[in-house]
């Protein structure tokens, strides 16, 4: 009849393309699914070496994915916490590296990303080379950065401090990620210590940080969970560096600098 006809004209309509789209994201769900997996602990870093050659250094608390043997026409990562990629060149076959809503795209060059899910920013450093960034909610938007740039992205309003003097660009787009471009950190100005790299060399470098964001540096770094049981020290801001230190002398040196009380049982610390 008419109305068969109809309906079945119908369904085959909508069949189209709900085939089309399972079979986009299934098969982008199942590449992911296939990758190989490294993770690594807390207080732990590992570094591996791709099959391109590309050097992958992992900081604590990180899952990289990525191929056993690179394929088609780029060279493509998933990254989920902080990373420094020293990529080999290949101007055929670019290297992408997927981390939260960040895509970042090269071809040869070295830079760092952190994108902890726990964490308030993410960032892209770039130390030498040159890479673009776009964003899966801002797809029109593509940053070039060059060298000594940072990117970091927000997903609520930014704040701008008054230590973020070479701040460059700043959305205040509240529905979409807030992103603004700087310049790399250094602990003092007559200093050589990059802050954004410094784990690398096995030592946490922080400048101007408020307490909640070095908690969640610290808990990587000591393998600890930081409880905070009084809320008005999470506003306090330290500068410093740590590298043999425990997590008793590292919370004692903060001491020296903020008022605040604390308990270590059960390898939690509770922040008073």
């Amino acid at each position: 009849t008419l109305w068969r006809s109809i309906a079945a004209v119908l369904i085959v309509g909508i069949s189209i393309p709900l085939v089309i789209y399972f079979f986009h994201h299934g098969s982008k769900t199942s590449r992911v699914a296939n990758l190989e997996l490294t993770k690594t602990p807390s207080r732990v870093k590992s570094k591996i070496v791709l099959s391109d050659g590309s050097e992958v250094t992992l900081n604590s608390e990180t899952t990289l994915r990525y191929p056993t043997e690179f394929g088609g026409q780029t060279r493509e990562v998933y990254l989920d916490g902080e990373a420094f990629f020293d990529v080999a060149k290949d101007h055929k076959h670019p290297f992408i590296v997927h981390a939260g809503k960040m895509n970042v795209r090269v071809l040869g060059t070295a830079f760092n990303i952190k994108s902890y899910a726990n964490d308030a920013t993410s960032e892209t450093t770039l130390i030498r080379g040159a890479i673009e960034v776009t964003m899966s909610d801002r797809p029109s938007d593509r940053i070039i950065l060059k060298p000594n740039d940072k990117l970091i992205l927000k997903s609520t309003t930014f704040k701008k401090h008054n230590s973020d003097r070479h701040l460059a660009a700043i959305t205040t787009d509240s529905v979409h990620t807030n992103y603004a471009l700087t310049n790399l950190t250094y602990l003092k100005s007559n200093d050589t210590t990059i802050v954004e790299t410094s784990w690398v060399n096995n030592k946490l470098v922080f400048k101007d940080e408020d307490f909640t964001a070095l908690a969640n540096m610290m808990e990587r770094w000591y393998g600890v969970k930081i409880k905070f049981r009084n809320t008005d020290v999470k506003d306090y801001r330290f500068t410093g560096v740590f590298e043999k230190e425990s997590i008793l002398q590292a919370l004692n040196a903060l001491q020296m600098i903020e008022p605040f009380n604390y308990k270590f049982k059960n390898e939690t610390v509770y922040i008073y």
